[in-house]
């Protein structure tokens, strides 16, 4: 992966309306400085990696690897499986066989 092609997810809270609203929109690096003045944002990081079904795969999201729901972390230089606070399973491990399922700021999803 190159330098310009680091991607961003973004959940943005509407400021104007004061108003808990998230809406999640993938930018590129020259859109993060812009945006995040704007408005309250999360930044989440695109890992590079994809799950079963090509779905891409982003720092937060919440994955399904052999019936346990992991968050998907970045710790100490790499991209992580996070479950009950142990996040010693490295995320390409887990790749062949994780399924996407949401992400931490879901309300209906639970770890």
């Amino acid at each position: 992966m190159q330098i310009n092609n680091i991607k961003f997810k973004a959940l943005f809270k509407e400021i104007a309306t004061n108003r808990d609203v998230w809406k999640i929109s993938t930018v590129n690096t020259k859109d993060v400085d812009f945006l995040s003045f704007r408005q309250k944002s999360e930044w989440l990081q695109f890992t590079g990696l994809h799950d079963r079904h090509q779905t891409e795969i982003y720092e937060g999201d919440l994955l399904n690897w052999n019936d346990t729901v992991v968050e998907v972390v970045y710790e100490h230089g790499s991209y992580k499986a996070l479950h009950d606070g142990n996040s010693d399973v490295i995320l390409w491990y887990c790749i062949p066989d994780c399924e996407v399922i949401g992400s931490k700021f879901d309300k209906n999803v639970k770890i």
